[in-house]
């Protein structure tokens, strides 16, 4: 049985840690943008220095981290929809033939939402409940924020992850075709919607 967890803003000290989480729920699209991109540099490097930005939503302080015991047990990274766009940063260094295939998965949302952009699960507690407590937490800081519903999307050949989802209530409201080369990895995924009780 998991003990109760304990949920805390993200921390400079751990931008490293949560570079390499984001990077597990996402290699193929960290790599297609970041890989290659600086000589000697690799994709999870650059993937901290924007964690590290604090102008943009891509900061570490979007992120909450579940602890247990003293362990990194869950990562929930998260900001307004209207948030959820390309920064100008990336935008001038990252090549538009990298960019463009992503463009739409990094910028459609739901308008009045709070965007999950990444939740993980430590795989030694998967299937405990951690997911469903982060997913708790989710809500509560849609609703302290003042936002109608949850959004996030997730691939359609990530069936346990979709699976989750639909059993939490989500629902898909917009299929994004992948595009070359993410196709080698994927053929699609929805942008889904979770409308909160209290905006009802």
């Amino acid at each position: 049985m998991m003990n109760e967890p304990v949920f805390r803003p993200g921390a400079e000290g751990d931008i490293p840690e949560l570079a390499s989480r984001i990077k597990e729920v996402s290699p193929e699209v960290v790599d297609t943008l970041l890989k290659g991109l600086l000589p000697g540099i690799s994709a999870e490097h650059i993937l901290t220095m924007a964690l590290r930005d604090k102008s943009t939503h891509y900061s570490y302080r979007n992120c909450v981290i579940a602890e247990i015991d003293g362990i990194i047990a869950g990562l929930l990274f998260g900001y307004p929809a209207e948030e959820h766009t390309i920064p100008p940063l990336m935008e001038r260094m990252v090549p538009s033939s990298r960019l463009e295939p992503l463009r739409e998965l990094l910028t459609m949302s739901v308008p009045g939402s709070l965007y999950i952009n990444t939740l993980w699960v430590n795989q030694e507690i998967r299937g405990m409940g951690m997911a469903d407590a982060l997913m708790d937490y989710a809500r509560f800081w849609a609703e302290s924020l003042g936002k109608k519903s949850l959004s996030l999307f997730c691939w359609r050949d990530n069936e346990r992850a979709r699976a989750f989802y639909l059993k939490q209530g989500f629902i898909p409201v917009r299929e994004i075709a992948a595009k070359p080369p993410i196709t080698k990895f994927h053929e699609s995924g929805d942008l889904f919607e979770l409308k909160l009780e209290s905006s009802s």
